[in-house]
């Protein structure tokens, strides 16, 4: 089934709040003849990925990742795939979901033995995707969502002792639109906190499972931000591009065009390199 726009490729989903449909596409509307599919997996095609024969390189994130306006070939994760052709790699993008959803997406993957590396891109606004922030939650009041059947989303808390927890929030909440809630809101330190949190559960995961991983930041509008996370994490690397007319589907969309999704394949190779040539050599041990 081919679809108008990609939101209504989501479905339910128990454990991230929505998913991709099965066998699903869309057209670009800004773009003529520009078809996005999602296979039979459920996942964004990556042209080449079929012929892969070594470790599976999956790469979290959201519509960044997955490739809003972007033919499958244009993607990142496509790019990487033509530069990289003997490792799987996997799109693991779902357009507005966050570090939480990522992980929780991860932690299937581990549980059906269908990872062997992984790299999670972030953007700045991953950090109000991780709270129940009030600017995220309003977008969530659409008719649209509430057709489609997506009833909830994980989030991010901290619960005794200081230690993260996910909780489901109901995405459905009309006083949200009614409420001056910007003198109740965490500070900005306390909303990095969160994603800071998020991302040392996935080292842990990792670790766990002795799966090498990688960190990519995807945009520079909140470099305090981006300069906290790879502080915070090893192998963490700065691709990102600016949110212009030049690296955008702007005056269409704002999401990176395929000039940035080259550019962010070219940044990302030597760690996407480098995390294969790990699983592998973790393969033969």
């Amino acid at each position: 089934m081919i679809v108008s726009k990609p939101r209504l490729l989501f479905r339910p989903d128990p454990v991230l709040g929505w998913s991709l449909t099965p066998g699903h596409a869309v057209q670009v509307a800004f773009r003529d003849g520009v078809v996005q599919r999602i296979g039979a997996d459920g996942w964004r095609q990556v042209p080449g990925r079929s012929a892969a024969t070594g470790p599976r390189l999956a790469v979290y994130g959201c519509s960044f990742t997955y490739g809003t306006g972007l033919a499958d070939e244009e993607t990142y994760v496509a790019r990487l795939q033509a530069a990289l052709p003997e490792i799987c790699f996997l799109n693991r993008g779902i357009g507005g979901q966050g570090t939480v959803q990522n992980l929780l997406q991860f932690r299937r993957d581990i549980a059906a033995g269908a990872v062997d590396a992984a790299i999670f891109a972030i953007i700045s606004d991953h950090r109000f995707r991780n709270i129940p922030h009030p600017s995220r939650m309003r977008q969530y009041l659409s008719l649209e969502w509430s057709s489609l059947g997506v009833g909830h989303v994980p989030v991010l808390r901290r619960g005794g002792a200081g230690r993260p927890r996910i909780v489901y929030l109901p995405i459905w909440q009309p006083v949200i639109a009614r409420g001056g809630f910007e003198a109740f809101l965490p500070d900005d330190w306390m909303i990095t906190d969160a994603t800071l949190a998020a991302l040392e559960m996935i080292r842990e995961e990792a670790a766990a499972h002795q799966i090498p991983v990688g960190f990519a930041l995807l945009d520079a509008l909140a470099p305090a931000f981006n300069t906290v996370v790879r502080a915070r994490c090893e192998n963490c690397v700065d691709i990102s591009v600016p949110m212009d007319a030049a690296h955008t589907h702007m005056p269409h969309d704002r999401h990176p065009n395929a000039h940035a999704n080259a550019l962010y394949a070219e940044r990302l190779l030597p760690l996407a390199r480098a995390l294969g040539e790990t699983a592998h050599s973790g393969e033969r041990a």
